[in-house]
């Protein structure tokens, strides 16, 4: 088998295994152990999934970040993503094309706000003004460290599918 069809089916294994339901197992890093660079992705950027840290509960709170590692599609680079959401990846998702959001993007701050419930008073429901919140922890499963441990640059956002509009 190539040394490609071993790193994907490899790379699958790790998705899958970081995705099931034991939350005993969760550890957290600081955010200070990442290099933080906003300038390895940008919005909409094209991403492959390598890896997920999954999470240990829903996150409503906002308290730590999920850790994914992907490979850009525009540069090749393989990327550290902190997002607040759990996305529910699972094994077949190794395959598919993810759009990286990020932090300073509308879109995000809106989500993080959804994700918290934050309930604004009446009148003042201005999102010009949002401001995205920092969180200080990343959730870590130990049994993947040889993976999730590296000095990739990070980026902070979220991921999705774009899909752009269609014509009427």
């Amino acid at each position: 088998m190539e040394k490609t069809h071993v790193l994907l089916v490899l790379l699958v294994f790790a998705i899958f295994s970081s995705c099931s339901e034991d939350t005993t197992r969760y550890e957290f890093w600081n955010t200070s152990k990442f290099k933080l660079d906003s300038t390895v992705l940008h919005d909409n950027d094209e991403i492959k999934l390598i890896y997920t840290s999954g999470a240990p509960d829903d996150n409503k709170d906002l308290r730590y970040y999920i850790h994914v590692i992907a490979i850009s599609q525009k540069s090749g680079d393989t990327i550290n993503i902190l997002t607040p959401l759990d996305n529910g990846f699972n094994p077949g998702d190794g395959d598919k094309v993810y759009n990286f959001v990020s932090e300073e993007n509308i879109a995000y701050k809106l989500m993080q706000r959804q994700v918290a419930q934050v309930q604004e008073p009446a009148g003042q429901q201005d999102i010009s003004n949002l401001k995205a919140k920092r969180i200080d922890r990343v959730a870590r499963d130990p049994r993947f460290d040889k993976i999730a441990d590296n000095t990739y640059p990070t980026v902070i956002g979220s991921i999705g599918i774009f899909t752009p509009p269609t014509g009427n």
